[in-house]
């Protein structure tokens, strides 16, 4: 859409095996075998729409959250673009990865329900909303989603959300 480079990062978790594996091989065997098919994931993974030679591919392991947004920051990367898994009662007790990408990420952060549970369509957004909470910050995140928006021709909502005074009062539309 805005004719961007693209690099696909992928978060895996060195740790996820069956414990039993370290019975057989040793710890370092292990995070190897785990490395390696992550990489070959990565390696893999939609290579028709982002071929390996034209968009760089980083692999890491650790906390998502954490990987993503100092990729972003060490790589200088002005967009992420993901996809939110959890519903809101996981994110409640247990927060997710997007949820904290968008509050400690440096750069804008595109978020969108994961691709399994919609039906695929033409990539034509015209309705954008950008919500903001006027601190210091806003008035680079509007500037960007309106050059953005203006870039794809779209139409571009700007939200506030001011908290009623009361518990009991109802928030309302002004």
């Amino acid at each position: 859409m805005f004719g961007a480079k693209v690099t696909l990062v992928y978060v895996f978790d060195l740790y996820s095996h069956d414990a039993s594996q370290l019975y057989v091989r040793s710890l370092s065997e292990v995070a190897e075998e785990q490395q390696n098919l992550a990489r070959n994931k990565l390696d893999s993974f939609l290579t028709s729409e982002f071929p390996v030679g034209e968009c760089p591919r980083i692999l890491s392991s650790g906390v998502a959250a954490t990987q993503i947004t100092q990729l972003a920051r060490a790589n200088r990367f002005e967009l992420i673009i993901m996809p939110t898994h959890a519903g809101p009662f996981r994110r409640m007790l247990l927060g997710s990865t997007t949820a904290k990408v968008l509050n400690d990420a440096d750069c804008p952060v595109l978020t969108t329900q994961h691709a399994e549970t919609i039906s695929p369509r033409q990539l034509e957004h015209r309705e954008w909303v950008c919500a903001i909470g006027l601190d210091s910050d806003s008035e680079r995140v509007l500037r960007y989603a309106s050059q953005a928006a203006e870039s794809v021709h779209a139409n571009l909502t700007v939200v506030h959300v001011i908290p009623a005074s009361g518990a009991d009062l109802p928030a309302g539309i002004t």
